[in-house]
């Protein structure tokens, strides 16, 4: 595309206004005062309003004369994800749409679990060229409606999600999606041939994303031998509500993918560990609400993220976790529900950067030499100093607690601990000793639930007279509490903000319920 000039645009828009058109939006003019973008060509333009969701691509057609048969003609991407979209706003985009769709995208409250509808609509001639397909009937209908034969026509699709719905088998052999990247198939009834079948036709896959619907009263439903028989292409995995059978995992070979999701799987011991021994590049885990195995070890070369979270319910849920060898790994996140006795044990992990959601009562946490038991009796060794994020879940605020882990973690630049909403503490702890991480280091602190208590107030001004470069203390007020600014007022006095260590240091108060650490990394 050449440059448009300044004399340029003035023509162009002299031009438009000889031809008897109203003048360009006030919101589209550049210097000069030309509408520099209605100067664009129509590719371009069209480029541009299929980025936009389908109800405000539509609206484009009001900005001026310019503008009203660019819509008919661009690229659609149409989905019911605005509130004016209906079946009958959709039947008319397909007839009267002049150009190709790009994405097609509809929901259970459109398609109303009429297979029939969907088939109509799929079979659309301006569908033909379709990259994205995306559709899915009531979950809680049973049987579960047929999936129309015309849904399996694209052979452009880059991306198909399918929904609560049963899968041909008289079509499954006919299946070739040469360009598919990304394929999710949501509680859909299949065979298993037929899923062999149709990944068979997926031979550009990378990510693949299988699950069922979440019922906590039954058994997880077993997951197909043939949906880990994947494209050695294939770079993200997800399984969820499904049950491994044992020997299964132990065939997995996935040679680049880089990252794994489990949510609520049952997966033996002996299946977990031979699967990821089957993923060589994988960087990304987690494992949420699973079961299965009682002990995790962990022995990767690639592995970065390890992210584990379990229920209170979970009976057989993890009691130990060992990084055995993970040069890579960067940050783990382990939250099991509070009262929760693990024990963990990082042999190897050199480049470790954030750690948590530690709880005092973990059993027993070892950290190289290093040993803690239940966070307050520690024996210390060694010295982690590539560790600059912790978090932590207190039953009550403790001095001691922290020295230590400031004592292990020197480097330490954010610390987040979440504590219960009153608990009195009398015991009080002073240390002589100054502490890198408070001279050098820690920048933000965050604490919830704080409660504004004679104990709270004293843990949280000795930080704010002790940290030197502490730039943000955030003290989280449960929400039930409620603060008031005479509170917050009397709450800052208490603290002694006018001694602060750190001249930067700025202190808030909020009302958030949450405990996402990892959101604010």
């Amino acid at each position: 595309m050449g440059v448009v000039t300044r004399s340029q645009a003035k023509r162009g828009c002299r031009s438009h206004q000889s031809d008897g058109e109203e003048p360009p939006p006030r919101g589209g003019r550049g210097v000069g005062g030309a509408d520099l973008i209605s100067l664009l060509p129509d590719e371009i333009l069209g480029s541009i309003i299929s980025l936009l969701p389908t109800e405000q691509g539509a609206r484009t057609q009001i900005l001026s004369s310019r503008w009203r048969h660019l819509w008919r003609s661009a690229p659609l991407n149409l989905e019911d994800g605005v509130r004016r979209i209906n079946e009958a706003v959709v039947s008319r985009i397909l007839a009267e749409h002049q150009g190709v769709a790009r994405r097609f995208s509809v929901s259970p409250f459109i398609i109303d679990n009429d297979s029939d509808k969907l088939d109509r609509w799929l079979r659309s001639p301006i569908l033909d060229k379709l990259q994205e397909l995306n559709f899915s009937f009531y979950a809680i209908t049973w049987p579960s409606p047929p999936m129309p034969h015309s849904a399996l026509r694209f052979s452009s699709l880059r991306v198909a999600e399918f929904g609560s719905c049963e899968f041909p088998d008289d079509a499954a052999h006919q299946v070739h999606f040469p360009n598919l990247q990304h394929l999710a198939l949501g509680s859909v009834t299949i065979s298993e041939d037929s899923l062999r079948a149709m990944l068979a036709g997926c031979p550009a896959l990378e990510k693949f994303v299988f699950s069922y619907m979440d019922d906590r009263e039954y058994l997880p439903e077993p997951l197909p031998p043939s949906a880990l028989h994947l494209s050695s292409t294939l770079r993200y995995a997800e399984f969820a509500c499904c049950q491994f059978p044992k020997p299964m995992a132990c065939q997995v070979h996935l040679p680049n993918l880089q990252q794994l999701v489990l949510e609520t799987v049952a997966i033996s011991e002996g299946s977990l560990h031979a699967m990821l021994s089957g993923c060589p590049a994988l960087n990304n885990l987690l494992l949420g609400f699973s079961s299965g195995f009682r002990q995790f070890r962990i022995n990767s070369l690639k592995l970065k993220h390890v992210e584990m979270y379990f229920h209170r319910s979970d009976a057989d849920r993890l009691q130990k976790l060992i990084i055995e060898n993970a040069p890579c790994l960067e940050r783990l996140d382990y939250r099991g529900p509070y009262g929760d006795v693990i024990n963990i044990s990082i042999i190897s992990a050199p480049k470790l950067k954030i750690l948590g959601r530690l709880t005092d009562n973990i059993s027993r946490l070892k950290l190289g030499t290093t040993v803690f038991k239940g966070l307050h009796d520690a024996r210390m060794a060694t010295v982690m100093r590539t560790v600059t994020v912790l978090a932590l879940r207190l039953d009550n605020l403790r001095l001691d607690v922290i020295f230590n882990f400031m004592k292990c973690f020197p480097c330490m630049e954010k610390l987040y601990i979440k504590t219960h909403i009153a608990r009195k503490n009398t015991q009080r702890y002073y240390s002589q000793d100054r502490f890198e991480c408070l001279d050098h280091h820690l920048k933000k602190l965050w604490i919830g639930y704080y409660s504004g208590e004679r104990s709270h107030v004293a843990f949280a001004k000795f930080f704010v007279l002790n940290a030197s470069v502490l730039e943000s203390l955030v003290l989280n007020v449960h929400p039930c509490k409620g603060v008031s600014g005479r509170w917050v007022k009397n709450q800052r006095r208490q603290l002694q903000i006018e001694k602060k260590a750190s001249i930067g240091a700025q202190i808030d108060f909020t009302c958030d319920d949450g405990f996402s650490y990892l959101c604010d990394i």
